[in-house]
């Protein structure tokens, strides 16, 4: 077998957490937007975050797709969550990030021990594009700090300046663009 068992299970914890962080942002920018009137912070993350974790889940399916392996599509816990500050959420989402960092790290390391070479090298391309989603999460937090639960509304009016996903969004939403 091209990919083993252990790493196919990984591959799938991936997918997972990847629809998992897209219900947490959905959630969020529902919340944001209903108690704190973030249109326009919603406006640019929805589309332009929220909506990119299933097309990393994707691109974490692929990876097993290559090997004709159909992707496995776990169940994600439910997200009722209510924030009582903004910095709660980006603390939270920093931590669930962590997590997927780990995840990901955590699959390298277990296609490299069983020879998935090919995989362990798609994963690190994976993690690599993750890191940009690090980036963001830490930027979202650090800036919820600076403006604090007092300038709300300058840092939704702001919030676009803030995005730093351009290439990554261009990248996974062009349909012409295959790098296998």
């Amino acid at each position: 077998m091209l990919i083993s068992e252990e790493t196919i299970k990984k591959v799938n914890l991936i997918i997972q957490r990847m629809f998992t962080h897209n219900r947490s942002w959905d959630r969020f920018l529902a919340y944001s937007a209903t108690e704190w009137a973030f249109d326009h912070f919603n406006d640019v993350f929805h589309q332009g975050l929220a909506h990119l974790y299933p097309l990393l889940a994707d691109v974490a399916g692929d990876i097993l797709l290559r090997y004709n392996v159909a992707p496995e599509y776990y169940e994600t816990p439910r997200d009722s969550r209510v924030y009582s500050t903004m910095l709660e959420f980006f603390n939270i989402n920093i931590n669930e990030h962590t997590e997927t960092y780990e995840l990901i790290k955590s699959a390298i390391d277990t296609a490299t021990i069983n020879g998935d070479l090919n995989v362990e090298a798609d994963l690190k391309a994976l993690l690599r594009l993750f890191n940009h989603f690090m980036q963001q999460a830490i930027t979202l937090r650090d800036k919820a700090q600076i403006y604090g639960e007092n300038n709300k509304a300058m840092f939704d009016g702001f919030a676009d300046q803030f995005y730093v996903l351009q290439n990554e969004y261009e990248q996974l939403t062009n349909s012409d663009n295959d790098d296998d």
